[in-house]
C-alpha cells in the first residue's frame, strides 16, 4: 500500500456503494452521497506510481 489516501477513499466508495443498496432512506442516502464523494477524492489524491511530487519535469 503506497498511498494510503486512495486506498482510504476506495475503502469510503465501497462502503457508500454497500450502503447505497439498504433499504433505510437515511443510510442509502449517505451512501449515495459516499458512492459519489470517494471517487471524487481518489481523483484529486491520486497520483502516479514513479511521480514523486518534486518539482522536477519528467
Amino acid at each position: 500500500m503506497k498511498s494510503w489516501k486512495t486506498t482510504l477513499f476506495g475503502a469510503i466508495t465501497a462502503c457508500g456503494m454497500g450502503l447505497s443498496q439498504t433499504d433505510d432512506a437515511i443510510l442509502k442516502t449517505i451512501g449515495q452521497i459516499l458512492a459519489i464523494l470517494g471517487p471524487v477524492l481518489m481523483g484529486i489524491f491520486a497520483k502516479d506510481a514513479s511521480v514523486t511530487g518534486g518539482t522536477v519535469q519528467q
